[in-house]
């Protein structure tokens, strides 16, 4: 990163210094390095960043396939994406993997230069084919969660939520029994599987809000989206248990 910016700092300077009136347009952080056989990038402003400089924020997490999973050789993505809470601008952007990392960030970098909002970002006609990657982008799929949250189509959650549970929440896992394990379940929670959640609302209480998750995010907004429909206070784990995991993991 630093490179660049030296060889774009250097060149404007030169041009200046031979009558040209150039400005350099800000620094976005854009940077990947790899670990091992991972891929770890970013763009823009992190969370800590933002928080430091009081900046008002909102992100959500993603977790897909590098291309269409039916397709062999796929490997899973794990994308953040910051933006405005009031206009959708995007902040900043940080993602891992084993493949087709560069490219998300790289595109989310061009796209926050450019002044691309969230809502853009599910617009975006990104190529497709199955050894490269899927007809719904990591980066599409970003884009269309965060708009959903701006829309007020879903209202999310976060793992410190689940964390510091209040008396008035209650924790509901919709993924099946098959996915439960001593270890991936979480205290306190409901399990009640999303096919079988329409059948068993009167299980869960009407006075208190209810903390959605299943194991990314999908399923959950799904249950969110029903029990809206039935009058229950919902929020849904951004990223789900998987994002869950991570940030309660011990080294």
């Amino acid at each position: 990163m630093l490179v660049v910016h030296l060889q774009q700092q250097g060149r404007l300077a030169a041009d200046n210094m031979l009558g040209g009136n150039k400005q350099y347009r800000a620094t976005q952080g854009t940077a990947i390095c790899k670990l091992f056989d991972i891929a770890i990038a970013s763009t823009g402003l992190n969370e800590k960043s933002l928080l430091r400089q009081a900046i008002p924020y909102e992100k959500i997490y993603v977790h897909t396939a590098s291309h269409a999973s039916y397709y062999p050789g796929a490997h899973p993505i794990t994308l953040k994406l910051l933006f405005c809470p009031d206009n959708g601008r995007i902040l900043g952007a940080q993602a891992a993997g084993l493949d087709g990392v560069d490219k998300r960030i790289d595109v989310l970098a061009v796209a926050q230069r450019a002044g691309l909002t969230v809502y853009d970002l599910a617009d975006l006609e990104l190529t497709y084919a199955p050894p490269f990657g899927s007809a719904r982008d990591v980066v599409n799929q970003a884009g269309m969660v965060a708009a959903n949250v701006l829309l007020g189509d879903e209202a999310i959650c976060h793992s410190q939520d689940l964390n510091n549970l209040t008396a008035e929440q209650v924790i509901v896992d919709v993924r099946n029994p098959s996915e439960l394990t001593p270890v991936s379940a979480i205290a306190g929670a409901i399990n009640i599987p999303l096919p079988a959640l329409r059948d068993r609302l009167n299980e869960l209480p009407k006075d208190k809000e209810l903390l959605v998750f299943c194991q990314v995010g999908l399923r959950g907004h799904i249950a969110y989206r029903m029990l809206v429909q039935h009058g229950f206070k919902v929020r849904n784990l951004s990223g789900g248990y998987k994002t869950y995991q991570m940030v309660n993991a011990h080294f």
